[in-house]
């Protein structure tokens, strides 16, 4: 092993599985934010964890909500989930300006996406400030897959600067798009 920057360090957790945290303001209109810090952390009961940083618009929704959906989205929402990721649900809504669609949750009030890999509604159930982020823990309540087995869509490294093709299948990868 050699002694590196943090950055580098860093760089080589990619790719991870991306996910959009959906959360919902007080008149029920919902937000979908792209997140790569989700979580499981507990088996008993079953608990997802996402962090999200203070000045995100999510940030607050998460504050003020006891739910949340995590989804993890297919290839074929890949450019919806880079528009959610430029965009801040304040100033769009961002279901009415991709083409994300709602489902109807089984426990939360906050709807799934449509045509996502998997879906979990959780229940907050705890929060922890660490840094510049909020840790929000959730128990999962109902979870949902797709009817057919959908393609995943992972961030790599640099995603930042590369725009769209910084969210790319596994097959994408492998072909060193």
């Amino acid at each position: 092993m050699r002694k590196t920057n943090l950055e580098e360090a860093i760089g080589r957790k990619y790719p991870e599985w991306v996910t959009l945290v959906v959360a919902a303001d007080e008149s029920g209109r919902p937000n979908a934010m792209p997140a790569g810090w989700v979580t499981f952390t507990s088996i008993d009961p079953v608990m997802l964890a996402v962090s999200v940083g203070f000045e995100r618009y999510t940030h607050g929704l998460l504050k003020q909500s006891d739910e949340f959906v995590v989804t993890y989205p297919s290839a074929e929402q890949k450019e919806d989930v880079y528009y959610c990721g430029n965009h801040s649900g304040a100033d769009v809504d961002k279901f009415s300006e991709t083409s994300l669609k709602k489902e109807e949750p089984a426990r939360v009030s906050v709807p799934l996406v449509q045509n996502s890999v998997v879906c979990f509604e959780c229940e907050k159930r705890g929060e922890l400030v660490t840094g510049d982020h909020t840790i929000f823990a959730g128990e999962i309540v109902a979870a949902h897959v797709a009817e057919e087995d959908l393609e995943k869509i992972y961030t790599v490294k640099g995603w930042h600067e590369k725009g769209y093709a910084g969210f790319q299948t596994i097959e994408e990868m492998a072909r060193g798009r």
